[in-house]
C-alpha cells in the first residue's frame, strides 16, 4: 500500500477553512487511496495551531483514520542527535522540530512523498543520499507556501 509522509501544514489546511490551501488539500484527500504516516511533534504542532472547534475535527478524522488502520503514528525513540544535525544543517531555513521528525521519518520509512502545505522548506530539505523529497501537493504547478 502507497504510504505519505504527513506534515502539520496539510493537517492545518484541512481543517482550518480560511487557509489558503484549504480546498487544495480536501480535494487531494478525496482521491487518495493509501497510509498516513506522521508523528506525535506533528499532531502537537497540528493541535498547537487550530482552534477547539478545528482540534475536534482533526481528532475525529485521525481516530477514524487509525480505526481504519489508515495512520499510523511514529512510536519509535527520538534520535536527538539526530534531530540536532538537521537542525544545525538547516538552521538558515530553520527546520523547526515537527519538519525534522518528518524528514527523519520519511528516511527511516523509506518515503520520499510528503504531505504538507509548506513547500519551501520541503523544496529544501533531502532525504537519504541527497533525494528530493516529493510534494504531493504541490501538483503540476508546484505551487505551495
Amino acid at each position: 500500500m502507497r504510504s505519505v509522509v504527513v506534515d502539520s501544514g496539510f493537517l492545518i489546511a484541512l481543517f482550518d477553512e480560511t487557509d489558503t490551501f484549504h480546498s487544495r488539500c480536501r480535494n487531494w484527500l478525496r482521491d487518495y487511496r493509501g497510509k498516513f504516516l506522521t508523528t506525535e511533534a506533528v499532531l502537537t504542532e497540528t493541535m498547537a495551531l487550530l482552534s477547539t472547534t478545528q482540534q475536534l475535527r482533526c481528532l475525529e478524522w485521525l481516530a477514524n483514520a487509525s480505526a481504519a488502520s489508515l495512520l499510523e503514528v511514529d512510536r519509535a525513540p527520538l534520535d536527538f542527535g539526530a534531530i540536532e544535525r538537521l537542525a544545525r544543517k538547516y538552521r538558515d531555513q530553520p527546520m523547526d522540530f515537527a519538519d525534522a521528525s518528518v524528514v527523519l521519518l520519511a528516511v527511516r520509512m523509506g518515503v520520499r512523498e510528503i504531505l504538507t502545505a509548506d513547500r519551501r522548506d520541503f523544496a529544501v530539505y533531502r532525504g537519504a543520499r541527497g533525494a528530493r523529497f516529493i510534494d504531493v501537493l504541490a501538483g503540476p504547478s508546484g505551487s505551495a507556501r
